[in-house]
């Protein structure tokens, strides 16, 4: 990078050489402060960015013009962009005024003050056509020519982020929606990231968004360093559709995938994870479309959530986060809630026996109520 350290008693005119220049000696010249707090700018430079390390907790610096004017953290023109930390001032300036100039303030004699001459952000392009819910690896690097600078320490206090723009909403009104975050840019280590502070950041992101088109953009999120990336990109419906079969008398079920047509239903990798109503969690992998369960062995519900691995058939390898899921299986029917086989039509015995018993006397006195009123008929007759 072109970063030079001069001993403030040198002459500060060498600046110019060290801080601007191209070829080999770039490499070895990325982590050059200036001791002292006077610099010199060159006609020729038409941006330059300032990193400098106060004391902790001191309030920022005030920068001094060569003409003797002063530049203040919530005062200056709109040709500086200003941020400052609690340890650090960054500032970024437009065609600054050529000559001498000066930082006042608590500044951290060992780190002092870095110039940055202008560099470029460099981001590996996407495919113009993604899915929805596809995960995504991205890189990111600030460089200088063909050297790569510490990202850890130029990208200190600040955010590189990944987002999208949707292209049919308008972002310039006063109620405008903010961009749709979805990743940001690490160089610890974690996660994607390979190797902790080597200059090269990582974001692992899901695209999480509506089909349609987009403007996929990298941007330092204070617009301090100004630097943004942008690319235009198409969202398409999630090509994966997931189902799952009806268990069989013994609980065999599987995993069923729906696969798009421009998709290799061979080159489907499956894996997941199964919960199962008593919580047990159940690791699940496989390939194709039709990947065999664990027998559902309890009623209740399962939860299953996974990633898909597939290939177009134009030869791209595509990561799909698939949709969480959830089915209820339902318990076998209880066995007192099973049907007695006899006819409810069927009376029994003792029932019977009772009602033609009631017939029986019914008959007898009827029998009998007639001997009496026939004997009082003839009685009649014989006293007529």
């Amino acid at each position: 990078m072109a970063l030079a350290v001069v001993k403030p008693r040198l002459g500060l005119w060498l600046l110019l050489i060290a801080l601007f220049a191209t070829g080999p000696t770039q490499a070895a010249e990325q982590a050059s402060h200036w001791l002292s707090h006077t610099f010199r700018i060159d006609p020729s430079i038409s941006s330059v960015t300032l990193l400098i390390e106060r004391e902790n907790n001191s309030t920022p610096v005030v920068l001094i013009r060569p003409d003797g004017s002063k530049y203040y953290h919530q005062q200056h023109p709109d040709n500086i962009k200003w941020a400052s930390t609690p340890t650090r001032d960054t500032i970024t300036l437009w065609q600054p005024e050529p000559g001498p100039w000066q930082a006042t303030g608590k500044i951290n004699n060992q780190r002092g003050i870095t110039l940055v001459s202008p560099f470029e952000l460099k981001v590996n392009e996407l495919p113009p056509q993604l899915y929805q819910q596809e995960m995504l690896k991205l890189s990111a690097e600030l460089r200088h020519g063909q050297t790569r600078l510490d990202s850890q320490y130029y990208l200190q206090d600040l955010s590189l982020q990944a987002q999208l723009l949707d292209e049919s909403v308008d972002y310039s009104g006063n109620f405008a929606p903010a961009p749709k975050v979805i990743g940001e840019y690490l160089d610890d280590g974690q996660g994607l990231d390979e190797y902790p502070n080597d200059g090269k950041l990582t974001a692992a992101v899901v695209l999480d968004a509506l089909p349609g088109n987009y403007v996929f953009q990298t941007q330092i999120s204070n617009e301090v360093l100004a630097r943004t990336k942008e690319q235009k990109i198409q969202i398409e419906p999630m090509p994966l559709s997931v189902s799952f079969s009806e268990p069989d008398e013994n609980g065999q079920w599987r995993l069923e995938l729906g696969v798009a047509e421009e998709l290799l239903a061979d080159s489907l990798i499956i894996t997941g994870q199964l919960t199962t109503p008593d919580q047990e969690r159940i690791n699940i992998s496989g390939s194709g479309a039709h990947i065999v369960l664990p027998n559902a062995e309890l009623p209740g519900n399962y939860y299953w959530q996974g990633q898909a691995f597939v290939n177009t058939k134009e030869g791209r390898e595509v990561t799909l986060n698939l949709p969480k899921k959830v089915v209820r299986i339902s318990p076998p029917p209880h066995p007192e809630a099973i049907i007695d086989p006899t006819p409810a039509s069927s009376p029994p015995w003792a029932t019977i026996l009772t009602i033609v018993g009631l017939l029986l006397l019914l008959v007898s006195g009827g029998v009998i109520y007639k001997r009496k009123v026939d004997k009082r008929k003839q009685g009649a007759n014989e006293q007529g």
